[in-house]
């Protein structure tokens, strides 16, 4: 029996067993809700006729008073009048989100802590009538129809696993419209998303541009405040927006901010309360002697960076120290994140520094848990010492991570397993909340989305089994081959051994043969599927797979340098999109053509406009660090071969901070004679040229973007040709480094 079928069997026989009440029968109301005249709660009754409404016909009258005994069954009794009539929530929540279900004869309670929660308590009833919401808008409600409308008996209380749960849109209004963000705003009001910030949330962010232009007038007096750091051309200079954290002016700085703060807003000094003390979300910290003194020494893992982590942590520590005894309840904290992302060697935070998880330089492919992953196992590692140190003295712990792959977003990815297993880890851990940016593309992301927001609630689920009942309420008989469709992503996916970001992996990854079998599960579900908005739902998740399809098509042409044609499929991919977009602003990201322009459309189109002469082998003899590898008398015999565009650092196990490429070439009279020019299609981030010895320029730091030398009047028949590739910034994406677009030579 499909799994659709026997959920519908099930629900239709709901009704017959034993029943505490029947809300309505056969289309027409047969219980009232109640509520105290005082009470809030006009979303929770507006909420819940709606639902009836479009389920049966038939709404609920809306009774208001104080006097249990007004109460007359069937009825169904809300807030603090079902409080007072025996279902008071179990244990308090820090967040007041827990409620209380209860029958009493042919009376339903649902009491809460809080208006919030007796919402919540209404759509946890609801969803025991089969009802959800799959994705926003009204394409996204599932509302099963039937004209008699009966609960069984109920006893439970429910409180969240995480005081904070935040699925958030990223991006202003050219990003998501306010008419994307109002369709959100009730879909995750539905799914049981809170508005409580415990204290750890309160100390995210990037704090120190908004620190130095709070203190411009210091800092433009002196400039020692700044980070020192080395600029382009290796000078060292005092510069922002990182800041020396060292002097002793600063920690002093911050302690003032804080007081000035609590005089404004009037606040008690034994307030509880949160302050950022993080870094810009940039490179360019402090290489000072004070800093290098202060700090532990160790090097970011991924980055190659020295790790900030200590000197994060020594500054919440002096500015705690600076406020003194009369603010106890002040908490610090920054995120765990980039260069800062390790556990500090040399101090112990103070009980009061939070740590806020952003983990973006590991692979977006696994979950800390994940032992396959070459990445996260050092992520993990360091997240446990944070936890072991908040079970020892209590620091604050957030979760701030990502629903989709960053720098792509709209090809097909998963997050099920990832979120998954990752969710319980954390609410095991002692974290207090999930911060999660997301991208608007419920084409791609939507069952990871609906899936987070169930897990954020209730961490014990199984996701498999939950994803099963995803299907089922989105899809119908169309559930099997669309759940079929999504473990393979999600298997694929994690299978692949691939953790280089963006763009880079998809080839890696996926394949024409993916493709192929995702587009026949697509096409079986939409012929399953008996509901409109079944088939509708479905299809939305052809966007991914249309896109993944043409992006395949686009890297395939690209990489045999057929860039004429590489276009035509870059631009179709912008033409798809456009029509996803049109059929439904939901479903792909808006700034999805953004990133591809900014990543592929001025290499593409650029190289489109040239001949190729010759082009560069996609291997190149590859040496790291520094030498005299320009020199064309320098034996490069030894070196090996590395994979330029068609592959990625993370796959080929490189790193570094600055490599090397050789190539020899023959070239006739005529063409050494000609004009002769070297195109770079794209590269991370800053290359230098010389050909036969001859210095030919340098391009700045240019990532991903084509890059042009004349190497007109240096060519001979003959010629050795050497670029050295400096990462200038330690991550513009993870796992990748070098070239990293198809280059060629050619003469007009």
């Amino acid at each position: 029996m499909r799994l659709a079928t026997l959920l519908a069997l099930l629900l239709a026989l709901a009704p017959t067993t034993v029943l505490a009440q029947t809300l309505v029968r056969d289309g027409r109301p047969m219980a009232r809700i109640y509520l105290e005249p005082s009470d809030g709660l006009d979303t929770s009754t507006e909420e819940l006729n709606y639902h009836l409404g479009k389920m049966s016909g038939a709404t609920l009258e809306v009774v208001r008073t104080s006097d249990p005994r007004a109460v007359k069954g069937p009825a169904v009794v809300l807030g603090a009048l079902a409080v007072k009539m025996g279902a008071a929530p179990k244990g308090v929540t820090p967040s007041r989100e827990g409620f209380r279900l209860l029958t009493r004869g042919k009376t339903l309670l649902i009491g809460g802590e809080s208006d919030q929660a007796t919402l919540f308590g209404v759509y946890a009833v609801l969803e025991k009538l089969g009802v959800d919401w799959v994705m926003p808008g009204e394409i996204g409600e599932v509302i099963p129809r039937r004209a008699t409308v009966a609960l069984r008996p109920l006893d439970e209380s429910q409180r969240p696993d995480f005081s904070m749960r935040r699925l958030w849109y990223r991006g202003g209004a050219d990003t998501v419209t306010k008419e994307d963000r109002a369709r959100m705003e009730v879909w995750l009001r539905r799914q049981r998303a809170g508005v409580y910030q415990p204290v750890s949330a309160q100390t995210a962010g990037h704090y120190w541009p908004a620190f130095v232009k709070r203190h411009k007038t210091a800092f433009d007096a002196d400039p020692t405040l700044y980070a020192l750091r080395r600029d382009a051309d290796g000078r060292l200079v005092r510069k922002g927006p990182q800041i020396e954290t060292t002097d002793p002016r600063i920690v002093a700085m911050m302690a003032q901010d804080i007081r000035e703060t609590f005089e404004k807003k009037g606040w008690p000094k034994d307030r509880t309360v949160g302050f950022p003390i993080g870094p810009a979300d940039t490179a360019g910290y402090s290489v000072s002697p004070e800093s290098a003194a202060a700090g532990s020494g160790a090097l970011d893992p991924i980055t190659g960076e020295p790790d900030q982590t200590d000197l994060l942590v020594k500054l919440a520590n002096d500015v705690l120290a600076a406020l003194g005894p009369d603010y106890p309840n002040v908490h610090l904290g920054f995120y765990s994140y980039a260069a800062h992302g390790g556990y500090p060697r040399r101090y112990t935070p103070d009980p009061r520094v939070a740590v806020i998880f952003a983990p973006i330089n590991f692979s977006r492919y696994h979950g800390l848990t994940d032992g396959a992953s070459r990445s996260q196992p050092l992520y993990r590692a360091v997240f446990d010492q944070w936890a072991a140190l908040a079970r020892r003295q209590g620091n604050p712990m957030l979760y701030r991570g990502y629903n989709w792959n960053l720098a792509e977003n709209m090809l097909p990815y998963s997050k099920l397993q990832i979120w998954g297993e990752e969710l319980a880890y954390y609410r095991d851990a002692g974290v207090e909340g999930l911060n999660v940016e997301a991208t608007k593309a419920w084409g791609v992301n939507g069952p990871s989305d609906w899936l987070f927001m169930q897990l954020a609630w209730d961490a014990s689920q199984d996701w498999r089994v939950l994803l099963a009942d995803y299907c089922a309420k989105a899809f119908g008989d169309g559930a099997e081959p669309m759940r079929r469709y999504l473990l393979r992503l999600t298997e694929t996916q994690a299978a692949a051994g691939q953790e280089a970001g963006s763009y880079h992996a998809i080839p890696l990854i996926f394949d024409t043969a993916f493709v192929a079998a995702a587009q026949a599960d697509i096409t079986q579900a939409e012929r399953l599927a008996k509901l409109p908005a079944e088939k509708e739902r479905i299809a939305y998740f052809r966007s991914g797979v249309d896109l993944l399809d043409f992006y395949l098509a686009y890297h395939e042409a690209a990489n045999r340098f057929d860039f004429r044609t590489a276009l035509e499929r870059y631009q179709a991919m912008h033409t798809v999109w456009g029509a996803y977009y049109a059929r439904n602003p939901d479903i792909v990201a808006r700034e999805a053509p953004v990133y591809l322009e900014r990543f592929i459309g001025p290499f593409v189109r650029e190289a489109a406009r040239h001949e190729v002469l010759q082009p560069l082998p996609e291997q190149l003899k590859t040496a790291f660090g520094s030498g005299p590898y320009q020199d064309p008398a320098f034996d490069d015999s030894a070196w090996p071969l590395t994979s330029t565009w068609a592959s990625t650092w993370d796959a080929q196990r490189l790193a570094g901070q600055t490599v090397w490429y050789r190539h020899r070439f023959t070239l006739t009279a005529e063409e050494a004679a000609g004009p002769l020019h070297l195109f770079l299609g794209g590269f991370d981030d800053r290359a230098t040229v010389w050909l036969n010895g001859r210095l030919i320029g340098d391009s700045g730091r240019r990532f991903s973007v084509p890059v042009m030398f004349d190497l007109s009047g240096a060519a001979a028949g003959e010629n050795l040709l050497a670029i050295k590739i400096v990462r200038d910034h330690p991550i513009n994406e993870i796992g990748i480094g070098g070239l990293i677009r198809p280059s060629f030579l050619f003469s007009r």
